[in-house]
């Protein structure tokens, strides 16, 4: 059984369709396309660039430091991250990111988790530890 993916016009692929070819045709909604899936390749690690599958690359950017202090001061920062990426905050909050860095501060000891995404890079969790000032 052939497996098609069903993308938007940024190469996202929203769903993955299991089906002869002629059922996977009527698959797409507004303003999405149908592609075959290569065997190798599944709609997680896989977008879509001029109608071909192609696999995604891990985000290129830089980070400074893996641990801050606790005190609003301390800042780490993640450089190099492609403009228009999705960064969802420890805490659930969604921003983009518009300048090509990101940086994270607070006073509350404990672990940040920061997710990256954005076509056409592997979704990526990036985790700071923040320790109690002492």
């Amino acid at each position: 059984m052939n497996q098609w993916a069903i993308y938007s016009s940024d190469g996202r692929i929203a769903r993955v369709y299991s089906g002869p070819e002629f059922e996977a045709l009527l698959q797409p909604g507004t303003n999405e396309k149908v592609v075959q899936l290569p065997d190798h390749l599944n709609d997680a690690t896989a977008y879509i660039e001029d109608d071909l599958v192609v696999e995604k690359q891990p985000f290129p950017f830089q980070i400074d430091k893996p641990q801050i202090l606790a005190d609003g001061n301390d800042t780490v920062t993640i450089s190099n991250v492609p403009v228009g990426t999705m960064i969802i905050w420890h805490d659930g909050q969604e921003d983009v990111v518009n300048d090509g860095q990101v940086q994270l501060s607070t006073d509350l000891p404990g672990t940040y988790t920061l997710t990256f995404d954005a076509v056409p890079y592997l979704e990526q969790e990036v985790t700071i530890e923040a320790v109690a000032a002492t």
